[in-house]
């Protein structure tokens, strides 16, 4: 039974990339689809007035068609262990900047993390609520670790449904407001990924629900009948951003929570100045091309490896006193990486026109201050000033 999210070697996520396409042109992924659209879990829904279908098989139709399309064009990266934790550690602060279409690494991508970003708990009744396993009163906790992410800038306009001439409409829902997308938007679209195998980290004989028959559905059964087919990411939110828009102080646990800590990856991977990481290819044997332009794939297979740069990398005991705390389905601490936290600065990158107001500024992030040997645990002491006779 695996109780953690095990990170994939990274040469494995072009194949990975390949499974999820096949999966969502899949029947069973749509049903899936249907069923979270139908329990209220979708943050963009696609609607097309005047068709006679639900609500819920348009949305999937429509966003499967979507994800297939970006999957195919994506660029692909992988965040080390260390990688994570550092985007976690600079992200508790969120950017100041407004969004940016020049952040993220490529145009369209998608990033798989060595350690959840991020996750959230539910009952298991909850999970399956609007499902033919839902049974009333069960109240077995689960946690969903999120994991990886895909963007591109937003553009349904090229999405149509097969056979459909009407006009689709995209709703945003999230974060206490809803609303049509205005057909003038432009930002960038994320989806947010988590590892299959929801209750896999339960007792296998924990009841989650009920058979067909009535019985009862335990764990272990649930997590046997999806380890046998699919891909091991899982679509799981999706969220668009604004171009020009501001960070919010994000609620935890949300979509708003974690495309902090991607923006700031973002930053990371591409801030000038300061070298934060680097970067290793893993390239896709020529084989794997092959496979990949027979399923269509435009975007690059080779993967991108994207570490913390050696002169900011934390020790090796430091990261295994961290991994110690980790549950391996939350985000990690970073306790001991990184004792002082880095830190955002919002620089001007032209003093010279910053009093008349010309100038242009960039978030930048600083590395925090530590002093002493770098294996050496943090020590903060209050300085106390004793006065021994009365001042003058």
């Amino acid at each position: 039974m695996t109780m953690r999210w095990t990170p994939p070697d990274p040469r494995k996520l072009p194949d990975w990339r390949a499974s999820m396409i096949e999966y969502l042109d899949s029947f069973g992924a749509k049903r899936v689809m249907r069923e979270a659209i139908h329990a209220g879990h979708c943050t963009i829904l696609p609607m097309v007035p005047g068709m006679d279908a639900s609500v819920g098989s348009v949305g999937a139709e429509l966003l499967h068609q979507s994800e297939i399309h970006r999957l195919a064009a994506a660029d692909l990266y992988y965040a080390t262990e260390d990688m994570t934790a550092l985007a976690l550690a600079a992200s508790t602060t969120v950017p100041t900047e407004p969004v940016s279409m020049d952040r993220p690494p490529s145009r369209t991508g998608l990033m798989v993390f060595a350690e959840p970003i991020g996750g959230y708990e539910q009952e298991a009744g909850q999970v399956l609520a609007n499902t033919p396993a839902y049974r009333p009163g069960v109240t077995t906790k689960v946690t969903t670790p999120i994991v990886a992410v895909s963007w591109s800038p937003w553009n349904p306009g090229s999405i149509r449904l097969t056979g459909s001439s009407h006009r689709v409409r995209w709703i945003y829902k999230g974060g206490g407001r809803s609303g049509l997308i205005p057909d003038d938007f432009t930002g960038l679209w994320l989806t947010f990924y988590s590892p299959r195998g929801t209750f896999d980290h339960l007792d296998p004989n924990t009841t989650i629900g009920r058979q067909r028959d009535g019985s009862n559905m335990t764990a272990g059964q649930i997590s046997t009948r999806r380890r046998t087919s699919g891909p091991v990411l899982a679509w799981d939110n999706e969220m668009i951003m604004r171009e020009g828009g501001k960070f919010e102080e994000p609620q935890p646990d949300t979509n708003a929570d974690w495309v902090s800590v991607v923006y700031t990856a973002w930053q990371l991977m591409t801030q000038q100045g300061s070298q934060w990481t680097e970067t290793e290819t893993a390239p896709r044997s020529r084989s794997g091309v092959k496979r990949d332009a027979r399923q269509q794939i435009t975007g690059n297979s080779d993967v991108r490896i994207i570490k913390v740069h050696s002169s900011h990398r934390p020790s090796r005991r430091q990261a295994a006193q961290d991994a110690e705390h980790s549950t391996g389905r939350r985000q990690p601490q970073w306790t001991h990486r990184w004792p002082v936290a880095p830190y955002r600065r919002n620089t001007c990158l032209n003093t010279r026109a910053h009093a008349d107001g010309g100038c242009t500024h960039e978030d930048r992030i600083v590395p925090g201050h530590i002093k002493g040997p770098a294996d050496a645990p943090l020590r903060t002491r209050d300085t106390v000033r004793l006065w021994d006779a009365q001042p003058n």
